[in-house]
């Protein structure tokens, strides 16, 4: 606020803002009778009372994208990387409590939009665009799978084709739910690990098994499916055993794709509140993001930056047929100042 803003909204937005629109246009309302805002008064932030959560997201409108012409971008990306994707929401909240996540929005909750609504979004899309995938952006896609059965279920009795990815945790997957997820139209299926180490998933309360996560991977391989993970090095007390272990749970289940970041403290979150005070970096928020700050780790930070390197270098040697030596040299080099950093040679 003391950069501009005069009001701001805080959680889901859609009827904070309608009420916004009637408060402007009519004022019929007063602003602290407005829940979900926080505006400035004689200088001082004033909340209001928080805003209830949409319980039937069934009847929000669908995204009105006609506002910009979103071929163009459709267009573009698949010019530069043969394949365009259109991004769909089914549902809002997350029930689970991982420790870097941010609920901020959402909220610890879980509300779905029916099976049938989401296919009308579908049918609406394809008619008023051209595009090659769907990417829905859900948390956690296949954590009911009563509602997964009634989307597979609508998907064929429509005899729609699509092609969609999702993102999902291995205890929400089975062989049922990934040939159910493969028969409505999924290609690609990226499975929430983190790390390789039970240690650091149980340290940020994940609540998953890495060996099902390995599983999983497998079986969604196993049924000709792509398969994607997430990794992050550096969470607090993560120790060179454990960066050993990812490798280790990488080269194990073997997936098509993978990311590996080093952790970093979202504001509002638990990771945020445990870490923040050991911060090695206090930087001016209005010119820094989360990714930018710094903790104190087990290690220097830059024994994970060289980390992400080794693994990927070593996860290279692991998909090649034949024996590069530019990435043995690479993962050699990436180990040595790993070392340097572990023993405190390098500051």
């Amino acid at each position: 606020m003391k950069y501009g803003a005069d009001i701001i909204v805080i959680g889901e937005g859609e009827e904070t803002m309608l009420d916004l629109v009637h408060y402007f246009e009519e004022q019929k309302k007063a602003l602290n009778e407005i829940n979900g805002i926080v505006y400035l008064q004689n200088n001082l932030p004033v909340f209001t009372e928080e805003r209830t959560k949409i319980k039937l997201i069934d009847d929000l409108p669908f995204p009105n994208r006609k506002k910009i012409n979103l071929q163009l971008y459709f267009d573009a990306w698949k010019n530069k990387h043969g394949e365009s994707a259109l991004s769909m929401s089914t549902q809002r909240g997350c029930p689970y409590t991982c420790k870097w996540c941010s609920r901020a929005v959402y909220g610890q909750s879980y509300r779905r939009r029916s099976a049938k609504c989401i296919v009308y979004e579908i049918i609406e899309v394809q008619r008023n665009y051209s595009f090659d995938t769907i990417w829905f952006v859900d948390d956690v896609f296949t954590i009911s799978h009563k509602w997964l059965k009634e989307f597979a279920d609508e998907i064929a009795a429509r005899n729609i084709k699509v092609k969609y990815e999702i993102i999902t945790r291995a205890d929400r997957m089975s062989e049922e739910v990934i040939q159910l997820l493969k028969q409505s139209g999924c290609f690609r299926i990226w499975i929430g690990a983190e790390s390789g180490s039970q240690k650091i998933i149980d340290a940020m309360d994940r609540r998953v098994d890495v060996k099902q996560v390995r599983e999983m991977i497998k079986l969604t391989k196993f049924y000709g499916l792509q398969a994607g993970t997430f990794i992050m090095v550096g969470y607090p007390g993560e120790d060179d055993a454990d960066i050993k272990e990812t490798l280790y749970h990488l080269r194990e289940s073997n997936p098509d794709y993978y990311t590996v970041t080093v952790a970093y403290p979202i504001k509002g979150t638990p990771l945020y509140n445990e870490t923040e005070s050991n911060f090695l970096t206090h930087l001016k928020w209005e010119s820094s993001t989360d990714r930018m700050i710094d903790f104190k780790r087990t290690y220097h930070r830059n024994y994970y930056n060289y980390a992400i390197r080794w693994i990927y270098n070593n996860m290279m040697i692991s998909k090649s047929d034949n024996v590069v030596l530019k990435f043995h040299l690479k993962a050699f080099a990436s180990r040595a100042m790993m070392n340097l950093y572990r023993l405190k040679v390098l500051f």
